[in-house]
């Protein structure tokens, strides 16, 4: 309810779908344009974005979803209502014709939202099932997860096995992505 200001999710509500797909996908408006200047506003006033500052001659205001676990359930719950199997899809379509390509929200290079939001929905799809709700907290096979990325053929053509015995222990556990200032390590840790 604190995403969609208090009324039911509408999916095709370009408000609510950049509320709610914020929480998760990290979106970011375009600053440029009075669409785009109101609905950064709308998202601060009503749909719990923070405002984080100004430009130098006050034209631009930024603003950033905050990374709360408690909002990002509450965006999944909207997106994947048990009483309308067909919500992500519409969800998709308004964020893809209303915020995208309308020029609203920065898409990233090189499909960077695109990549965030498949790897999201294939994470989501394998999330166990535990009485009667998917357990989205959980952690899933990393091979899971793949093979609902790529289907269930060898996607990995004759270094499958390989992946298979490698990765048969290996567990991920996302629900949203988060900007950081802070530098990966050079060399990851174990």
């Amino acid at each position: 309810m604190k995403l969609t200001n208090g009324e039911a999710f509408d999916a095709s509500e370009k408000n609510h779908v950049f509320a709610v797909v914020s929480q998760r996908l990290c979106l970011d408006p375009v600053l440029a344009g009075t669409e785009a200047i109101r609905l950064a506003d709308s998202s601060v006033a009503h749909h719990m974005r923070l405002l984080t500052g100004f430009s130098d001659n006050h034209s631009m205001f930024y603003t950033h979803s905050p990374s709360e676990p408690i909002l990002v359930l509450g965006a999944i719950d909207a997106l994947y209502a048990a009483d309308d199997p067909n919500r992500l899809g519409r969800v998709l379509d308004t964020l893809s014709i209303k915020l995208c390509s309308a020029g609203l929200v920065d898409r990233g290079l090189l499909g960077e939202l695109s990549a965030r939001l498949l790897l999201l929905i294939a994470r989501d799809f394998v999330a166990p099932v535990e009485q009667r709700r998917r357990n989205y907290l959980k952690p899933v096979r990393l091979m899971d997860v793949l093979s609902k990325l790529f289907g269930t053929t060898t996607w990995a053509g004759e270094n499958q096995m390989g992946f298979e015995h490698a990765f048969a222990n290996a567990y991920v556990n996302f629900t949203h992505w988060i900007v950081t200032r802070d530098p990966l390590p050079e060399k990851p840790s174990r």
